[in-house]
């Protein structure tokens, strides 16, 4: 169990898969082989496979356990869930939620469900499959959507605009609406007594970063602000996915900036294991670190 311990709050991974699909230089397009072969030391096997070009992409949550409330970031892709053009995403049959379970929570226990963007890989276990209905995973918890984010989707949405990350919405967000469990939230809101939700636009126009504070330690959970651990040294790097790609870099530098200020735990929403780490300035950039095993995580 990858588990670590911020202040009086655990966060524990909740892994559902391990994506393959996609080509690195296509991933990021400022990307070069040069700097593949550059840091090919440190990114293979871990983060990356030479053999096809491809990364390697975690697709978990995190479960926080603040002692009064159980709260996930983030709903991965979900069970049964039909992806066209996403063959790694499509009609998944993973054991999620004994995952959930075993990390601390039944979908009964979740009080509060937080995605920091609706894209499909952020939602999936908002609901399930039900018959031929989808319903919310977690009948007694919250989920906290942005307002500016769920305004852009339902706005695609209502525009019959097509691709995966609709079907998303259309599966995994709707419902919660309808079944009245979403909490739809300005652009920055408070939850818990100890989570911050401030806004991180550039790969969704209402991306948020999730602040977590407990005592005096920090952590933030960052979604898709950081894919991939390479981001870090090249805060410029934006995936081809983020809508605004010069926004996602600005975005991205101002989070790895406050990071370092505050201290805090990085906990993103893809990156292979350890899954989390510090992020050190150093001349000229920023410097990616593992924790040591003293600072929280269990095995």
């Amino acid at each position: 169990m990858i588990r670590f311990r911020i202040g009086n709050v655990t966060a524990t991974l909740v892994q559902e898969t391990v994506d393959t699909s996609f080509e690195f230089l296509t991933f990021f397009p400022l990307a070069t082989a040069q700097a593949v072969d550059e840091n090919l030391s440190w990114m293979a096997p871990g983060h990356y496979d030479p053999a096809t070009g491809r990364m390697l992409l975690s697709m978990h949550s995190w479960l926080l356990d603040t002692g009064r409330h159980k709260i996930l970031i983030d709903g991965c892709v979900g069970n049964d869930k039909e992806r066209p053009g996403r063959p790694d995403w499509c009609n998944l049959q993973t054991p999620y939620l004994d995952r959930l379970a075993a990390a601390g929570a039944t979908p009964e226990q979740i009080d509060y469900v937080l995605c920091t963007h609706l894209h499909a890989d952020h939602v999936g276990w908002n609901t399930r499959l039900v018959g031929d209905r989808w319903v919310p995973t977690f009948p007694n918890a919250k989920y906290v959507f942005s307002k500016i984010e769920n305004d852009y989707w339902a706005a695609r949405y209502a525009a019959d605009a097509k691709g995966h990350h609709i079907l998303g919405y259309k599966d995994s967000v709707l419902p919660v609406i309808e079944a009245g469990q979403a909490l739809i939230v300005d652009e920055y809101a408070e939850i818990a007594g100890c989570l911050s939700l401030e806004p991180a636009p550039g790969h969704t126009p209402g991306h948020v970063a999730i602040w977590l504070k407990s005592n005096d330690a920090h952590a933030v959970m960052t979604g898709d602000i950081l894919h991939h651990p390479i981001q870090v040294k090249y805060p410029q790097w934006s995936c081809f996915g983020c809508i605004d790609q010069k926004q996602s870099a600005e975005t991205r530098l101002r989070i790895l900036e406050q990071t370092c200020e505050r201290r805090a735990l990085l906990l993103p929403g893809h990156f292979m294991a350890p899954h989390a780490g510090y992020v050190d300035e150093k001349p000229g950039g920023f410097a990616f670190r593992h924790p040591e095993f003293d600072q929280g995580r269990k095995s």
